[in-house]
C-alpha cells in the first residue's frame, strides 16, 4: 500500500540525471533531487572552485588536522611513560643491569647456583627460610 515517490530530473543541456528516493513525500525527494542536480551543475560547471569541493576541501584538512593532533598526543603520552621510566631507575641501577646481563643469560638457562643469591627462584627461597626456622 505504498505509493511510489521516487523522483527523477533530468537536466537537458549536460545531460545530467538525478534520481531521488529520500522520502515518501514527493515534494521533498523534487526539492533534494534539485539540491543534488545543482551541486552536480556546480561541479561540472566551477571543478575545484564550485561549492562541493571546497567544503570537500575543508572536511578533508580538519580530518587531517584531528588525526595529526591525536599523533601529537599519544607520542606525548608515550614520551612521559618512557621519561618516567627513566626517572624511576637509579644511576646505578643501570650500571649494575649492564654488568648482570651475564647473569641474567643463565637464569634463562636454568642454572641457579651459578646466579648471586638475591635472585634466586622463590621455591628456593621458601625452602631456605624453613631450613632456618
Amino acid at each position: 500500500n505504498k505509493t511510489n515517490s521516487a523522483v527523477q530530473l533530468k537536466h537537458v543541456p549536460t545531460n545530467i540525471v538525478v534520481k531521488c528516493q529520500a522520502t515518501r513525500s514527493r515534494d521533498q525527494n523534487r526539492k533534494i533531487a534539485r539540491e543534488l542536480l545543482a551541486q552536480k551543475i556546480d561541479d561540472l560547471a566551477h571543478g575545484a572552485q564550485s561549492r562541493t569541493a571546497i567544503v570537500g576541501d575543508l572536511k578533508q584538512k580538519r580530518a587531517a588536522s584531528k588525526a595529526k593532533k591525536a599523533r601529537r598526543k599519544y607520542k606525548k603520552l608515550a614520551d612521559a611513560e618512557a621519561e618516567a621510566e627513566g626517572e624511576g631507575k637509579e644511576d646505578g641501577e643501570d650500571q649494575q643491569r649492564g654488568e648482570e646481563g651475564e647473569e641474567e643469560e643463565e637464569e634463562k638457562d636454568g642454572d641457579w647456583e651459578k646466579v648471586d643469591s638475591e635472585r634466586a627462584p622463590p621455591d628456593t627461597e621458601a625452602d631456605n627460610t624453613k631450613g632456618e626456622r
